[in-house]
């Protein structure tokens, strides 16, 4: 099948990473693999070239420099005369739709809402089927009241979801959407050595180490991770801890500076490989009160790095941490009032498993066991099986 998957960004975060190592795995499995770029500019290129093999090519507006820089110009103008700037998205499907043509697409896989609503008329107009991956962002847009982009998903052919929170509701606020089936998040990961990673963080090898791999925002939990963290080495006796915060941006650099005294605490900044870091992890943390956290991979690499986790109550979490195989980690529930991580509940599962060997030693086990079905592998042969149901039942025009 001749594949476009398109996205947002081609940066760190999860649907953004998902998209590539699909991408990367359904070339493997023999298809012909194209990546559209929706905001050009937003590219890291070593995460690019790590992820996708170069024969997937990546498409955006950076193809057409000249016509990119004059449509943005046309949307600042509109944007001076108080018209809706829309000068440049309507290029960008014009060239979407001129790649669709060129390369002889069968069907649309988009990752992002910005995407779906970019793909969605050019989709119909040339007969395309387009799946939708709901990453956890119209989940985000159900919390805040917004039903206006019901047209893009009921255009779809099918809809997937990342986790069962996102797609229960869905089907709750719109009854009739087309096809809607859960595929859990697929991981590549490198193995590496814990003591490796401990060395070059210069942590001592018995040293019990909490961790947090995330993107640089703040609504991610660092800072709870930090005070949390705090709490617990205050009371510590035994084993020298230590938090490893694994992550790149403005807001990191702040708080880096806030904890300069306590080196205790390691930040690595951006870095391409977190595998390497997660290696020497005891414990992964995640107390995200991301209002859009829908099945994190970061909580996935834990697993499949053998870690225990010890996350909040958000997205679809849940169904990671309280898996088929056992408690995989520990809940840490919100406050009520300010949506915001429990910091005394945080605490104390910090704790536990810093005191308890025995729940440590079972839930990293359980960790282990789940994470196999979140292989890439599994991930896109049912992707593969819902591109076939999808272009099998599809009532588009014929394709032009």
């Amino acid at each position: 099948m001749r594949i476009l998957i398109s996205t947002w960004s081609l940066q760190v975060g999860g649907g953004e990473v998902l998209a590539m190592n699909l991408a990367a795995e359904l070339h493997r499995r023999g298809h012909t693999v194209f990546v559209f770029n929706q905001r050009a500019e937003l590219i890291d290129q070593a995460l690019v070239a790590r992820l996708l093999p170069p024969q997937v090519q990546v498409l955006s507006m950076a193809d057409k420099p000249g016509e990119s820089f004059w449509a943005y110009k046309i949307n600042a103008l509109q944007q001076r005369l108080g018209r809706s700037a829309t000068f440049f998205q309507q290029r960008q499907q014009a060239y979407l739709a001129e790649c669709l043509r060129r390369h002889r697409i069968e069907l649309i896989s988009s990752h992002a809402t910005v995407a779906d609503a970019i793909c969605m008329p050019v989709a119909q107009q040339l007969g395309i089927p387009l799946v939708i991956t709901e990453h956890g962002e119209y989940n985000k847009f159900l919390q805040e009241g917004r039903r206006d982009f019901a047209p893009v998903l009921q255009a779809a052919a099918r809809i997937l979801t990342v986790s069962r929170y996102c797609q229960r509701n869905l089907k709750a606020a719109f009854p009739g959407l087309p096809a809607l089936e859960t595929v859990y998040n697929g991981v590549v990961t490198t193995p590496a050595n814990a003591q490796e990673a401990r060395r070059a963080l210069h942590i001592p090898s018995d040293a019990f180490v909490f961790g947090m791999v995330a993107r640089g925002i703040e609504e991610k939990g660092w800072k709870y991770a930090v005070q949390a963290f705090q709490h617990v080495k205050g009371e510590a006796a035994g084993r020298p801890l230590y938090l490893v915060l694994v992550g790149g941006s403005p807001y990191l650099q702040q708080l880096q500076a806030e904890c300069a005294a306590d080196t205790s605490i390691v930040f690595t900044g951006q870095v391409p490989n977190p595998d390497f870091y997660v290696a020497g992890f005891d414990v992964g943390l995640l107390p995200t009160y991301f209002r859009a956290e829908a099945l994190p991979l970061a909580i996935i690499e834990y697993m499949v790095s053998g870690k225990p986790s010890v996350a909040t109550r958000v997205g679809g979490i849940p169904e990671l941490l309280e898996s088929s195989a056992g408690l995989t980690g520990l809940l840490v529930d919100m406050e009520p009032a300010t949506y915001t991580p429990q910091l005394p509940m945080l605490t104390a599962a910090m704790r536990r498993y810093y005191q308890e060997a025995d729940v440590y030693a079972s839930h990293a086990q359980n960790a282990l066991e789940a994470s196999q079905q979140f292989s890439i592998e599994t991930c896109a042969a049912q992707y593969e099986r819902a591109f076939q149901l999808a272009a099998a039942t599809s009532h588009s025009p014929a394709h032009v």
